[in-house]
């Protein structure tokens, strides 16, 4: 299953804890990339807290080149 479509998942059934865990343990950065832009605009509750994941993620992914 994509990280997307887990994301989406856990959202719609308002487990937000659940999708910023899953967020935090992916390790590569274009799911991850493609999950924040489908998250910006989505107006979907409880995005803006993964969004936050997402964002920190990337960082760390980033700092470990």
């Amino acid at each position: 299953m994509s990280l997307t479509v887990e994301i989406l998942e856990m959202l719609d059934a308002r487990n937000v804890g659940g999708a910023t865990q899953a967020v935090r343990s992916c390790s590569e950065p274009v799911p991850l990339i493609e999950l924040l832009e489908m998250l910006w605009s989505s107006g979907i509750d409880g995005a803006g807290d993964v969004i936050g994941a997402v964002l920190e993620r990337l960082q760390q992914l980033r700092s470990a080149l």
